[in-house]
């Protein structure tokens, strides 16, 4: 009797520990749609706050006064890219980015947020370079 209470104790805490780790990782995971994926969609993400990743396809960039506008291509499908705000320094044509905001009526996704996958390498500054100065690209 005493031995299967201690059991079920055991399983409630094993279950409980497995309830805060799987919980935990779902709300730290980052995930974004592609360009193909979101056209899949159609209209009933219209409007719904969304991450949308891709390349930057060159020759798309352009600065306007109010507004930047961009495609992303997954190399099979192309979304254009309307961003009001000001875009990371490491934000170029051809890099990966992960864009946040919503698909818009007219097709076009309106992003809030720019972020810029980089290589993830390090390169330390020359003697004599300040790290403004040296190579980041």
């Amino acid at each position: 009797m005493r031995r299967g209470r201690v059991i079920v104790a055991l399983a409630v805490i094993a279950g409980a520990l497995v309830w805060v780790l799987v919980s935990g990782l779902s709300g730290s995971l980052v995930y974004y749609d592609t360009p193909t994926e979101l056209m899949a969609k159609g209209t009933a993400v219209v409007g719904e706050r969304l991450r949308l990743g891709g390349l930057v396809l060159p020759g798309s960039v352009h600065v306007g006064p109010a507004a930047t506008t961009f495609v992303v291509t997954d190399d099979t499908t192309t979304m254009s890219v309307i961003d009001h705000g000001d875009l990371p320094e490491l934000f170029r044509p051809g890099s990966g980015v992960v864009v946040e905001g919503a698909l818009g009526r007219d097709g076009a996704f309106h992003a809030d947020d720019v972020l810029v996958k980089h290589n993830g390498v390090y390169a330390p500054p020359q003697p004599g370079e300040t790290p403004h100065s040296a190579n980041v690209g």
